[in-house]
């Protein structure tokens, strides 16, 4: 009997770590419109577009093309499609994060979506505020871009920072 009470009490112990991350504040909040088209990158930069561009150094984004409202920003990385969430705080700060959830991040359905104001997982529920984005890593948070650099009026992610991260989107079913 104590072998039992024990297992279910490391079991409940279990569960507990595991959902800690997932801790995030939940909301039923009614939708607002996402982005219905999300840029696409491609081989042409353009310096006044919301596309995100191939270039030899990375994925480069367009700094005037960012708001306080999130850009979902399509990548392919070796064949597997990745998205970026880019926006820019009102102090100016250009704050970038992949569209993964790092606790869910094994899930097809580990991405966030654009809703009553908050970035929404669809895969556990949890809400995150667009003030964090970039800012907070771990738990049930967007994956934090690191490495990125501005010049000019682009930002950009290294090529060597995209290849690392594209595991992550193995089994991402958001563009499928």
């Amino acid at each position: 009997m104590n072998r039992r009470i024990a297992a279910f009490a490391a079991l409940i112990c279990a569960l507990m770590i595991l959902l800690a991350g997932c801790s995030g504040q939940s909301t039923t909040a009614t939708p607002t419109q996402a982005p219905t088209e999300a840029p696409v990158a491609t081989e042409a930069p353009s310096a006044a577009a919301a596309e995100g561009s191939e270039q030899t150094s990375g994925l480069s984004i367009a700094i005037d093309s960012l708001s306080a409202e999130p850009l979902f920003v399509d990548w392919e990385q070796d064949g597997t499609p990745m998205q970026l969430i880019a926006l820019r705080d009102d102090d100016g700060e250009v704050r970038l994060a992949y569209n993964t959830c790092q606790v869910c991040m094994g899930s097809p359905y580990a991405y966030f979506e654009y809703k009553g104001g908050m970035l929404i997982c669809q895969n556990c529920g949890s809400g995150f505020a667009l003030e964090a984005v970039g800012r907070v890593s771990g738990g049930c948070n967007p994956l934090p871009v690191s490495g990125s650099q501005a010049s000019g009026d682009q930002v950009t992610i290294p090529e060597e920072e995209l290849a690392a991260v594209a595991v992550a989107f193995k089994n991402w079913k958001v563009f499928k």
